[in-house]
């Protein structure tokens, strides 16, 4: 596999506080790689600060949206822009430096035997650190309603994954999904039916430094809502195509 094809996508949205810690780590983890960051517009001038960064560290570049679009819009994004920059290797993170530059190439490693790998907090040697209760059980509460929802044993709520591109990069094009936070587990669930081997490793999520959850209580209650309807949507699909 060619090391020096990946590209490394980021979804922001006021993370000004973040982004130039995060890209200077990422540009010293991954120095040939190609770092994609995708911004909604934030008000808070994410997109200059990513400019100016540009300007020192030159494997970093900026696609601006005009409106808040969604983190599952931005992962489609991010599969477009890596099919036509030629990437053979799809690695996405959040941009609050819960998720650790420096974790990439385990994954990177990991695609050498699967078409995703997921960073797990779930996985064996993975974990929450310094989160505070409510969020935790929050998590973990997702965790068990996607195995045993929509069967995915995997964690399918986080964003940190790499993805080995070509046919993957088709199948996300007809996805039937979310463009909002559900994106995360309707696509790990579609990937895994349309026959696509996953792997995970476990990785340490820490505290948010800077900056305030972009999750709240109306996006919670909607994940809830479109997590039972997506599981009935998806059974009766898939059992419809397994009786053809």
């Amino acid at each position: 596999m060619d090391l020096n094809s990946v590209m490394v996508a980021v979804p922001t949205y006021n993370e000004r506080e973040n982004i130039s810690e995060l890209c200077r780590r990422l540009s010293e983890t991954m120095p040939n790689s190609d770092i994609l960051i995708i911004d909604d517009n934030s008000p808070d001038g994410t997109a200059e600060e990513v400019n100016r960064i540009s300007g020192t560290i030159p494997n970093v570049r900026l696609l601006v949206r005009q409106t808040k679009c969604g983190i599952g819009s931005a992962h489609k994004a991010a599969f477009r822009e890596a099919h036509r920059s030629g990437a053979n290797i799809l690695v996405t993170l959040d941009a609050d430096l819960t998720h650790n530059p420096e974790d990439i190439p385990r994954l990177i490693v990991a695609l050498q035997d699967a078409d995703v790998v997921v960073g797990s907090r779930f996985a064996s040697g993975g974990g929450l650190q310094d989160w505070v209760l409510v969020r935790r059980v929050i998590t973990h509460l997702g965790h068990f309603a996607t195995r045993v929802l929509l069967q995915v044993p995997f964690d399918a709520t986080g964003a940190m994954r790499a993805y080995r591109l070509g046919v993957l990069t088709n199948k996300i094009s007809v996805m039937p999904i979310s463009d909002g936070y559900p994106f995360l587990y309707q696509s790990l669930t579609w990937f895994i039916r349309n026959g696509a081997s996953v792997a995970e490793i476990p990785i340490i999520l820490s505290s948010r430094t800077y900056g305030s959850s972009k999750m709240k209580f109306r996006d919670i209650y909607l994940g809830i809502i479109g997590l039972f309807w997506f599981a009935i949507w998806h059974r009766t699909l898939f059992h419809r195509e397994d009786q053809l």
